[in-house]
């Protein structure tokens, strides 16, 4: 077909095209990775619910009915799709707005601008009804929290200038005396023990009770990984402990969730390790880590782990590595996790893994970026597969690997 010759605004106007005339001679080349996308996931839903409510009951000054539902979801353990305490992230939600007004109290007034938003959050919550103040003094301690991160920032403490340490002391000291005041088993609440864990920089001794308090926050919440990946973090040599340490508390922790994790305890606490700190392969033992991977999804065969443990293994440790070494052991595992278990692609959990080097975006967009790291992910694991002319189709059945069209 010819294409009519273009002309001048002058010129008589070209007739119309139909539709088939635009049609390209070659038809659109098909992606290598094909997989369901599902965005927002439960737990992005989940999470943005529960922050969103917590904030509307604290801009209506409505505590005791945020408290109320601080309690029952803690009491009953609840957790979001993606297995994260409902209980905090509705505390999460409450404390944002004042969360934000010390961030710019500090930023334009300094320590005394930050004392006096502190205080005045703090008498809000003063005159409530008794029965609420254990979850609303969690609520006033982890504001305390905040605002001692805020004046560390990402510096260690001892390199912090003498005021900034002063003023960090100063609202862990603060935090640390609400703590004191409630005991995690008495009102049955793994808010108080995660928070007596989260304080353990104000501690004298900090890694002499850290295998304790963790303890109890795992008794009291075993099925959340959040706290044993927090544990792998604490346990470490650059917070309280060393490799001998790491390894010695992931297997006591997969001791005691045993009956909920089988192994998987052991992985978890070295996942939280290993997000931070390339270095805890060090004492990891390989094979015992992916029977606990296998337990994890044997136990919960959701979309949302299936992906998690995909963006761990895959982006988080995964990349060019030594044949025969723990890390390509557990990278090898992407293999079995996306033919066994991987069905959809939930972006935000792969925007969201640590990943130090690869695969970097500056796309601010979390479900592209997520679908671009999780593609490129795929495509670098199955490149032999790709290059040879075959497709990577994820459907309700599994992974199949399709030639040409």
């Amino acid at each position: 077909m010819r294409l009519p010759r273009l002309t001048t605004s002058a010129a008589k106007p070209p007739p119309s095209l139909d539709a088939s005339d635009l049609a390209p001679a070659v038809p659109p080349l098909r992606p290598g990775i094909e997989i369901p996308v599902c965005a927002p996931s439960p737990d992005a839903q989940d999470l943005q619910r529960l922050r969103e409510r917590g904030r509307h009951l604290a801009r209506q000054e409505a505590w005791d009915n945020l408290a109320a539902e601080m309690r029952d979801a803690g009491s009953n353990n609840s957790l979001t799709a993606g297995l994260y305490p409902v209980a905090m992230c509705l505390a999460e939600g409450a404390r944002s707005d004042v969360c934000h007004a010390i961030r710019h109290a500090q930023e334009t007034g300094g320590r005394d601008r930050v004392t006096v938003v502190s205080q005045a959050f703090a008498a809000n919550l003063a005159d409530e009804d008794p029965e609420d103040q254990p979850m609303l003094s969690y609520l006033l301690a982890m504001v305390e929290l905040e605002t001692a991160h805020l004046w560390r920032g990402a510096s260690p403490v001892a390199e912090l200038a003498p005021q900034l340490r002063s003023a960090y002391m100063q609202h862990m000291r603060a935090a640390q005396a609400l703590a004191d005041q409630f005991d995690p088993f008495e009102h049955q609440s793994m808010l108080w023990a995660a928070l007596r864990c989260a304080i353990l920089d104000a501690d004298a001794a900090p890694a002499t009770r850290m295998a304790d308090d963790y303890e109890d926050l795992i008794e009291l919440d075993p099925h959340a990984p959040l706290h044993l990946k927090r544990l792998g973090v604490d346990a470490a040599p650059r917070r309280f402990g060393s490799w001998e340490v790491l390894e010695t508390q992931a297997r006591r922790a997969a001791q005691q969730t045993r009956d909920v994790w089988g192994m998987g305890g052991y992985s978890w606490v070295y996942i939280g390790a290993l997000e931070r700190d390339s270095g805890a392969f060090r004492r990891l033992d390989a094979e015992l880590f992916c029977e606990g991977l296998h337990d994890i999804l044997e136990r919960c065969p959701t979309q949302d782990m299936a992906n998690r443990l995909a963006a761990f293994t895959g982006l988080t440790v995964g990349g060019p590595t030594a044949p025969g070494t723990p890390r390509r052991r557990i990278a090898d595992a992407l293999g079995w996790i996306t033919q066994d278990h991987l069905r959809e692609l939930h972006p935000e959990i792969w925007a969201e893994a640590p990943s130090a080097v690869r695969f970097q975006s500056t796309d601010t967009d979390p479900i592209k970026r997520g679908r671009m790291r999780a593609n490129s992910t795929l495509a670098e694991f199955y490149a032999p597969a790709l290059q040879a002319g075959r497709r990577l189709v994820f459907g309700p059945d599994g992974l199949r690997m399709l030639k040409g069209d």
